[in-house]
Order: C-alpha cells, then sequence, then structure tokens
C-alpha cells in the first residue's frame, strides 16, 4: 500500500472523533448516476450538520464508472466516503486499502448495502417493439446501448440481469416441458 493512502487513511481514523473545526470538506467518490442524489442529501445534510457541530461541512463530489472510480480510490484518490455500484467494486476497493475502516455490508443487517441500483428501459416515442422486459431486447433486430460493463456498475447489472431472464426463462420452460 502506497505511503499516501496509508498516511490518508490514518487521518481518516483520527478524523472518527468529534470534529470541532471551523470547516470541514469531504469528498464523495460515486457512480454516475447518483450525482443528483447525493447533491440532494448533501444540501440537506449539511446545514444539519452545521447546526449539531457548528462546523461548515463541505461534501465534494466525484463521479464517474464505477469500475473508474473504484481504479482512482484503489490508486490513491484520498476519498472519504466511496459509494460505488457494485458489490464488487466496494469489496475490491475495501481489501486494497485494508487500514481503512470498512463501513461495507457486514455492517448492516443481511449484509446489506444502503441502497439500490435500477436498470431503465428507455425505448424510441411510442416504444414500437413493445419491449416491456428483458426477453424483449434479445429479441432479433433489437439494439441497445448501455455502459461498458468493464468501467461501470450499472453497465455490469445490465449484462447480469440480461442473461439472469434468459437462464431463468430457460428453468421455466424446461419445468413447463417435463409438466407437460
Amino acid at each position: 500500500m502506497s505511503r499516501s493512502i496509508r498516511s490518508h487513511c490514518s487521518r481518516l481514523r483520527r478524523s472518527t472523533a468529534p470534529v470541532h473545526a471551523a470547516e470541514l470538506e469531504l469528498l464523495n467518490v460515486s457512480y454516475d448516476p447518483t450525482r443528483e442524489l447525493y447533491r440532494a442529501i448533501n444540501d440537506a445534510f449539511a446545514p444539519k450538520y452545521k447546526a449539531k457541530t457548528g462546523t461548515d461541512l463541505t461534501i465534494r463530489q466525484s463521479h464517474g464508472g464505477s469500475g473508474t472510480q473504484a481504479r482512482a480510490v484503489i490508486d490513491g484518490l484520498e476519498a472519504d466516503v466511496v459509494t460505488l455500484a457494485h458489490l464488487v467494486r466496494h469489496e475490491r476497493a475495501s481489501r486494497r486499502r485494508a487500514s481503512c475502516r470498512s463501513t461495507g455490508r457486514s455492517s448492516l443487517p443481511n449484509d446489506s448495502l444502503p441502497y439500490t441500483s435500477t436498470i431503465v428501459f428507455v425505448v424510441r416515442k411510442g416504444n414500437p417493439k413493445g419491449i416491456k422486459d428483458w426477453p424483449d431486447v434479445v429479441k432479433p433486430g433489437v439494439e441497445i446501448v448501455t455502459p461498458n460493463p468493464k468501467t461501470s456498475g450499472n453497465g455490469k447489472l445490465s449484462f447480469l440481469a440480461a442473461w439472469g431472464s434468459v437462464t431463468h426463462a430457460r428453468r421455466l420452460g424446461g419445468r413447463r416441458a417435463r409438466r407437460s
């Protein structure tokens, strides 16, 4: 682990004590679709934090593909908070920065993450191909645009969801065939 990551992690551990500074700045490294969500959360949280502690809080945001963001943290980006789209990204960044206290899924009930990610289908006006669910997306003549699954958690989740719909349909088809 690089010296800069170790020193940053050490500062983070020390910073868990109550802060009595006039100003505090944090960096939240997250994935693209959360930009507006965290802007709203940060705007609501900062005044409450100021009222409770007397400290002005500024939360800077860094957004990009989940894999790209995880790589930046692993390579030394000094993030105070990391919120990524895919569990594997969280775990990889946490393992690489082992001296940082992790508040990952093991700290929550049922090994959960504190948010979900949703895949949304955006179709042409009038939905001429009748796309409503994953099996519709894999029909001949349907083309999709999705983020790169190597760098984007939602891109990876899109591929996994499509694959899951195919394997689920095959299992259901097999059960139907046996019942007939």
